[in-house]
């Protein structure tokens, strides 16, 4: 009998532990060269929270923009304006994180709508030479 006591406690457990899990999380790996994005598509699942690592691999500076695209819970690692942007300039992006030479960066958002979005790299001559993909929300 304590057995079956025994199990029922770690079944309970489990399903409790199961239960109280908040919604999972994405996470990707984001690999930029001179002057690629390892992975041009990218697909995340819409109003759950998405953790985006860009691991600089390249010699220069590289950043990571979405022009348009409805989001919540913003949190970017970066330590403030990219050296391209200091002039004061730069054009507002809903999404926008950077990663120095060498560096690895992490960008914490929730996409809110299903739908394809442009990705790109925001530093003079990096998109025209091919620093460009997709990030594709997908419906639960």
């Amino acid at each position: 009998m304590p057995q079956k006591t025994f199990l029922i406690l770690v079944l309970a457990t489990i399903l409790a532990g199961c239960a109280a899990t908040s919604q999972p999380k994405a996470e990707i790996l984001l690999e930029a060269t001179d002057f690629a994005y390892s992975s041009p598509t990218i697909t995340v699942p819409a109003g759950q929270p998405v953790t985006l690592t860009l691991r600089n691999t390249g010699a220069v500076e590289h950043d990571f923009v979405i022009e348009k695209i409805n989001v919540t819970d913003v949190e970017a690692s970066d330590s403030g304006p990219a050296a391209h942007h200091q002039l004061g300039d730069a054009p507002e992006y809903d999404l926008h994180f950077f990663a120095k030479a060498g560096e690895i960066e992490t960008l914490q958002f929730t996409a809110l709508e299903p739908g394809t979005y442009e990705v790109f790299c925001s530093i003079e001559g990096h998109k025209e030479a091919g620093m460009f993909g997709e990030l594709i929300v997908v419906s639960e």
